[in-house]
């Protein structure tokens, strides 16, 4: 599961069994207790059903919450990528968009460069499996690599010491 992108909260499945599920409860609870003593088999059912509506409920508060911790921890990442950007030094954005290869020592990527618009190639350095589409990585850019009025190079290659903050691409 990739950690930039924000953990979804509903699915059709979960709220397709969520409102039929409902719907039964709260026509068979009031069914069931307006009938008592009532027959067995309408309270295993109804017992049934609310076990099911017990089950999504704590399934809707797990999604709920992963996704209360991912936006924490985004507003954190954020907040140290703008005081990285604020330390000082040239730096600029790219976003990786897609990762090719993860090695032990970086990983292939296509990334962009936010300021400029230009997607390429690029190796970057670090553990593998660091980087994931979607994260905005604060760099130094390499001054032997890009020079004003030059080609940019086919790959461009990121040190791990280049690297400032990484942060989740806001509207993921």
């Amino acid at each position: 599961m990739n950690p930039m992108i924000r953990p979804s909260v509903t699915s059709m499945p979960l709220m397709l069994w969520s409102i039929f599920v409902g719907l039964c409860t709260l026509y068979l609870v009031p069914a069931t207790l307006a009938n008592w003593p009532a027959q067995v088999w309408l309270v295993s059912i109804t017992g049934l059903l609310v076990a099911l509506l017990a089950a999504l409920v704590l399934r809707w508060v797990v999604k709920v919450r992963h996704a209360r911790i991912w936006d924490a921890n985004t507003q954190r990442m954020w907040q140290q990528f703008e005081e990285a950007r604020l330390d000082g030094g040239t730096t600029t954005e790219v976003t990786v968009l897609s990762v090719q290869e993860v090695q032990p020592t970086g990983a292939w990527v296509t990334i962009n460069w936010d300021q400029f618009g230009y997607t390429q190639p690029a190796w970057i350095e670090g553990k593998g499996g660091t980087y994931w589409p979607g994260s905005v990585i604060l760099i130094a850019p390499d001054p032997d690599q890009v020079h004003i009025g030059q080609p940019w190079p086919p790959t461009y290659r990121i040190a791990e010491s280049d690297c400032r903050a990484i942060a989740p691409a806001l509207g993921q």
